[in-house]
């Protein structure tokens, strides 16, 4: 209403735009990383294969699973996965490039999208953040927990689109899994 004061004026709209960003925040982001959530994950890839056909670049994709996930809730509890859970998104966010996308997926499974690279950079690159993560001793009580991952690794060819590369890394994260767990596996 009419006369307004301005600095009030100000706080509202800056009240607005604040709630706005932590809701757009909540819509993309998964709450317990901080990562892409599931959705967003998805529509970043597809924007992802976008600018690498236009720009005749190769572009890899990732699914990472932590393995036996479920026997670190059972023997030390969910407030330890969590934990397991967060270490590995900080872990691949302090590993990764800027450009790459990482996203939790669902659960313990996380999506990466590396842009410019093709299967075996990917596989390099993501076979050290395996070797080290492996490494990481997460306390608990008098002992420590320690978790590994596997990960399927495939790459863009002319005809894929977001859903066959997602099931394409899925089935080489299987094999490796089937394989024996704490490996990368490429999709052939």
């Amino acid at each position: 209403t009419k006369p307004y004061n301005p600095v009030v004026l100000n706080a509202i709209v800056q009240s607005k735009i604040e709630r706005y960003r932590e809701l757009r925040r909540a819509m993309e982001r998964d709450s317990l990383t901080g990562l892409y959530n599931h959705r967003t994950s998805k529509d970043k890839l597809a924007t992802a294969i976008q600018q690498a056909r236009s720009a005749q670049q190769a572009l890899a994709v990732a699914m990472i699973d932590i393995d036996h996930f479920k026997k670190i809730n059972d023997g030390y509890g969910h407030p330890m996965g969590d934990q397991v859970i967060r270490s590995l998104s900080w872990f691949l966010s302090q590993r990764l490039r800027k450009t790459d996308i990482i996203g939790r997926y669902g659960g313990e499974e996380f999506l990466v999208v590396l842009p410019a690279a093709d299967t075996p950079r990917a596989v390099e690159v993501l076979d050290r953040i395996r070797h080290d993560f492996g490494q990481i001793k997460h306390p608990f009580n008098e002992t420590w927990c320690t978790a590994t991952l596997s990960a399927g690794v495939t790459q863009l060819h002319e005809t894929d689109d977001a859903q066959a590369l997602i099931k394409q890394a899925d089935e080489a994260l299987y094999s490796a899994k089937r394989a024996g767990r704490n490996r990368i596996v490429s999709w052939e």
